[in-house]
């Protein structure tokens, strides 16, 4: 059995022997949010509970009334981080330029992933129990997999 073949096995393996889990957030256990793909795996593990309509229309109400500010959020982000880049690559890099550009990058990157949060417990707080255990265990399946460098 080829090695990919192998790392998809285990990981649909783990997502089937996945149970309820404490965590539902798609942040790892170093604490970092990744890119988007975190937003695609999390809407593609909604997809999968189960949903009723009623749930998708009020999971799509959420999401539509934060994407604003959490586009501003990355926005911010992303220049931010421009400037700590910029900074770093001067010819001769002002520790005091550099370290509050670092300060900003991560103030920043903190509100953002506090936003993504806010809106991960509203989302969860539609689903019923079943389909949180569920998400619970889609997720973990999914970390266990990036973990391991399937995904």
């Amino acid at each position: 059995m080829k090695t990919t073949t192998k790392r998809w096995a285990a990981g649909i393996v783990a997502i089937v022997l996945a149970g309820s889990a404490t965590g539902f957030a798609l942040v790892g256990p170093d604490g970092r949010m990744g890119d988007r793909r975190g937003a695609r795996a999390y809407r593609a593990a909604l997809g999968r509970v189960g949903l009723s309509r009623e749930q998708r229309d009020t999971i799509r109400t959420i999401i539509s009334a934060e994407r604003p500010n959490l586009e501003a959020l990355r926005a911010k982000q992303q220049t931010s981080k421009a400037e700590l880049d910029a900074a770093l690559q001067a010819p001769n890099p002002d520790p005091a330029v550099v370290g509050g550009a670092l300060l900003r990058t991560r103030a920043d990157r903190q509100a953002l992933r506090a936003e993504l949060r806010k809106v991960r417990e509203q989302t969860v707080s539609v689903l019923t129990p079943e389909q949180k255990a569920k998400l619970d265990g889609y997720l973990d399946g999914l970390r266990a997999m990036r973990r391991r460098g399937g995904a």
